[in-house]
């Protein structure tokens, strides 16, 4: 539903038996407060979701006292009570635990780990925000796990971005970059690293000399796209540990790894969403 057309009124015509938005967040909205907030509770549905636990940002401050941050796993446990699926949570949960285990067993020491910058980047350079590597909170569900380090130190900034320049990137100079929202046919992921090459500071970048720039989803996920991110970042962050990530071209299907070079059990995966052998 488009901003424009969350009111309440269009949620009375819906008639819904469950909103599945965080009401701290719709007190953030347009002709919304807290008696449209308590009113749709009351005569609808009720309110769920979480959305502040992104990055563990501020919700409103009349949200704040007592406001409950949960991890995505921790989200999809609530979620899948609600609806009735435990079985199917849990036999996502063990797969999702083996992955972590497969992860954190195969992680280099520290010392050994590459440099990372989780960037937001349009083809032509033109505008570049940098991301959280490692925050608490669904957003680096798929990161955080895997350890690597932040090229910008960790940088604290208020809000989901921070704007840098090329010059700032150079500065830094990661070992590689994850360039988020380009697994997608809409973005051009060939042209960004051509535009890479051709800029007089991009070709400097040791990610760009070492053609370690790759492709990355999106931070809104949910289970099944967190098992297949963290495996995807795995393999590129730590090809020598978890196998090569392959060459990506726009619009390409995730790979059909062979089950030694899967860092979760596909097939598995595939029983739970069929509802077999829960």
């Amino acid at each position: 539903m488009a901003p424009r057309q969350f009111t309440k009124e269009r949620l009375y015509e819906l008639d819904s038996n469950l909103h599945l938005v965080d009401p701290a967040w719709v007190s953030t909205q347009d002709n919304w407060n807290q008696s449209d907030i308590d009113e749709v509770a009351d005569n609808i549905g009720p309110w769920f979701g979480n959305y502040y636990s992104n990055f563990n940002s501020a919700p409103p401050e009349a949200w704040a006292d007592g406001y409950q941050y949960y991890d995505l796993w921790e989200l999809f446990d609530r979620v899948a009570s609600l609806y009735g699926e435990r079985e199917r949570y849990e036999a996502l949960q063990s797969v999702h635990d083996d992955q972590l285990t497969t992860v954190e067993d195969g992680l280099p020491a520290e010392s050994e780990r590459p440099t990372a910058a989780y960037l937001s980047v349009s083809t032509d350079l033109s505008s570049i925000y940098l991301l959280r590597l490692n925050a608490p909170g669904y957003w680096n569900a798929h990161t955080r796990p895997l350890g690597a380090v932040d090229a910008f130190g960790d940088e604290e900034f208020t809000g989901p971005f921070q704007e840098v320049d090329m010059e700032a990137l150079l500065e830094a100079d990661p070992d590689v970059i994850l360039a988020l929202w380009t697994v997608t046919e809409t973005f051009d992921f060939d042209g960004l690293k051509q535009n890479l090459r051709d800029d007089p500071v991009g070709r400097e970048l040791a990610a760009v000399q070492n053609d370690r720039v790759y492709p990355q989803g999106t931070r809104w996920q949910g289970p099944l796209m967190n098992l297949f991110q963290t495996e995807m970042t795995a393999k590129q962050l730590y090809p020598d540990q978890f196998g090569d990530w392959p060459t990506y071209e726009d619009g390409d299907d995730y790979p059909d790894f062979g089950a030694e070079e899967q860092l979760f059990d596909h097939e598995r995966v595939e029983e739970i969403i069929a509802g077999e052998n829960l």
